[in-house]
């Protein structure tokens, strides 16, 4: 509940007893009704008894003027009590269910006030009026009469207070109702997308960017197999964190765009080793060889003789008398 409904309502409350103290609790009117002889405890006389409660005076007449200064004193006390009770029960009220509870706070605040405004009114007079035997009486009456009247009319100011309380929640409910802004929900109703709002986004966020598919740029060589893989190509926004929706209205940073370097030849394979011939099998010389190196075969030897020289040379050991 904000401050100017508290007012409002508590001077709701305010007037229709106002207007009840100026018209009935005037000095005229009651100095006209006091010269008639009514007895205020017989048919209609106690009602309208209690209908001249908040009465105040101009002129003080055969009384002094003490009299004219309590009797005033304790009415304006009245009033603030009134005004004070009426803003303190309003502020505990609910702002969107709270007629009901207008009427009986203003009823309960004017017969609270009544009765603290009838019991300083006693006080006072009966100290103006010098009556020492008869304070206690005339005390205890001046609490019933104030307190009779809030419980009689105290309802006129529940009437006003809730009318200042219907005036200031058409006021609160037209200013909720803006564009943008979600408008008063009943209990048990799905919740209303603001006008001009995509769904399932919460008021006071921007939308953010939807998220385009990467097409790869058309022109470049396609990667060979085996090549240095390429770098990643940076976000089109650097200063735009993931998760975090783009400021609106904010320009883009323009970052300096890294030139990509050219993909890596693919390496030359060496063409694969022929197979090693297989290593000729070498003879042993036989043991009785000489180890000599050979000599140079004669020039008259045929060509296609495929003997070893080892093979060719005979060795005579034998003498030349021995022969035969």
């Amino acid at each position: 509940m904000t401050m100017r409904r508290m007012l409002v309502m508590a001077g709701g409350a305010v007037v229709p007893i106002a207007l009840i103290s100026l018209l009935f609790g005037n000095q005229w009117v009651v100095d006209a009704i006091n010269d008639t002889g009514l007895h205020w405890d017989e048919g209609i006389a106690p009602p309208l008894y209690w209908l001249l409660f908040p009465k105040w005076r101009l002129s003080a007449g055969p009384a002094p003027w003490k009299f004219v200064l309590a009797l005033d004193f304790s009415t304006v006390l009245f009033f603030l009590l009134l005004i004070g009770f009426a803003a303190v029960g309003a502020r505990a009220l609910d702002p969107r269910r709270g007629g009901l509870g207008a009427v009986v706070t203003g009823w309960w605040a004017t017969v609270v006030a009544g009765g603290i405004g009838g019991f300083v009114m006693g006080v006072l007079l009966s100290w103006v009026l010098d009556l020492s035997s008869d304070r206690g009486p005339y005390v205890f009456n001046a609490v019933s009469h104030g307190a009779a009247f809030g419980f009689a009319y105290g309802w006129l100011a529940g009437i006003g207070m809730l009318l200042g309380y219907l005036v200031t929640r058409r006021g609160a409910t037209a200013q909720a109702q803006q564009p943008g802004q979600y408008a008063p929900q009943q209990p048990g109703m799905p919740m209303q997308q603001p006008y001009g709002q995509p769904m399932g986004q919460r008021p006071g966020q921007y939308a953010q960017q939807q998220a385009v598919p990467y097409v790869p740029p058309q022109g470049q060589p396609q990667q060979p197999w085996g090549g240095v893989p390429q770098q990643p190509m940076q976000q089109q926004y650097p200063h735009q964190q993931p998760g975090v929706p783009q400021q609106y209205g904010a320009a883009p940073v323009q970052q300096p765009s890294v030139p990509q370097q050219p993909p890596a030849p693919p390496p030359e394979q060496a063409p694969p080793a022929a197979p090693e011939a297989p290593a000729e099998a070498k003879q042993d010389p036989p043991a009785d060889a000489p180890n000599d190196p050979p000599t140079d075969p004669p020039a008259d030897a045929p060509e296609d003789d495929d003997l070893d020289l080892a093979d060719r040379t005979i060795v005579d050991r034998k003498r030349d008398g021995e022969d035969g």
